[in-house]
């Protein structure tokens, strides 16, 4: 008789449950978007949602994949292109950072949940970020800055926080900023471009084509400011353009591609900002450039100042890939 290894069972085991679950359900749009907002209720403001799971546990996950495994009912193009990429997202290393540096978490969860359930969840993020080094997976600066940061902040009394603090204050960030510097990160970059710009060739090839497509103006660029709960290309989207629903609490439950596509104003009245951020967020994510690099083509290009480019660099590194948006824009005649 054959003898599994306890982890071999254990996936057996999990699949099986998967397998036996709610999976494979044919769902509406709203259905979807109702199921993932109750999902990510602790990660995206919804103050009338109950907070049913907390981020990436394991609970999260199999929620997570049983929901994104159902059979999508429309015949909305940009629905099932923006399903498929959720879907593509959970292979990548995020699962292993369960609190972006720049969700508060506490700040969402407080009032809703138990002192336990917070108690289990500042054990679980310490364990899983000890876990993700062993792996070479590793928060950057940013990240880092931004948890230590509402953690000495919050005011909750558990040894839990204090050793989390602790931990973090002897954590080594990793070096760079961007993804590229994680395991299969130029890959999780690439399928960011496929989704948000509509992008199949290297990202090497785009960078040529910004060039030739950026003109230099040395005009003063007026800079909406950025902040870092929302991917940059919505605050260039005018009130005129309406936001279409989409699935992703990253980007605020706001399709994307969909909206820009709707909106040509934004290529017309920011071309040279949208561009320079392009270059920056490419540079970063893909070229291994460090902050300096970055800060520098944005001051010469932007004419911003330290603190106006420090928060864009911010955004670009929390939220990859997304203004490409507006790249399909700059193909068309």
């Amino acid at each position: 008789m054959k003898k599994y290894s306890l982890a071999l069972l254990t996936s057996i085991l999990l699949s099986t449950l998967t397998a036996c679950g709610d999976s494979n359900l044919s769902l509406n749009e709203q259905e979807f978007s109702s199921e993932l907002r109750a999902l990510n209720s602790a990660l995206y403001r919804q103050s009338d949602l109950k907070i049913n799971e907390l981020p990436f546990t394991e609970a999260y996950l199999e929620r997570r994949h049983s929901i994104l495994s159902n059979k999508l009912l429309s015949s909305n193009v940009a629905i099932h292109s923006e399903l498929d990429y959720l879907r593509i997202q959970q292979r990548y290393p995020e699962r292993y950072l369960p609190w972006p540096g720049n969700v508060p978490v506490i700040t969402y969860i407080q009032e809703k949940v138990s002192t336990e359930v917070v108690d289990k969840w500042f054990l679980f993020v310490k364990s899983k970020l000890v876990e993700a080094s062993e792996s070479n997976i590793r928060l950057n600066r940013l990240e880092h800055q931004g948890l230590l940061e509402q953690l000495t902040s919050a005011d909750i009394a558990l040894q839990s926080r204090d050793d989390l603090i602790s931990y973090l204050n002897s954590y080594k960030p990793r070096a760079m900023l961007g993804l590229h510097q994680l395991p299969n990160g130029k890959e999780w970059y690439q399928s960011k471009l496929n989704f948000y710009g509509s992008i199949k060739t290297s990202p090497n090839k785009v960078l040529a084509n910004l060039t030739k497509l950026t003109v230099h103006d040395t005009n003063t660029v007026p800079l909406v400011m950025p902040n870092l709960h929302r991917p940059y290309i919505l605050e260039l989207l005018p009130d005129s353009c309406k936001r279409l629903e989409g699935l992703n609490w990253r980007d605020g439950f706001v399709n994307l591609p969909a909206s820009v596509a709707k909106c040509k104003q934004v290529r017309k009245q920011h071309k040279m900002l949208l561009l320079t951020i392009m270059e920056v967020d490419l540079g970063l994510h893909y070229q291994g450039w460090s902050q300096q690099q970055a800060f520098v083509v944005l001051n010469s290009r932007l004419a911003l100042n330290e603190q106006q480019a420090q928060q864009l660099i911010a955004n670009i590194v929390y939220f990859p890939a997304t203004i490409f948006a507006a790249y399909p824009h700059f193909l068309q005649p």
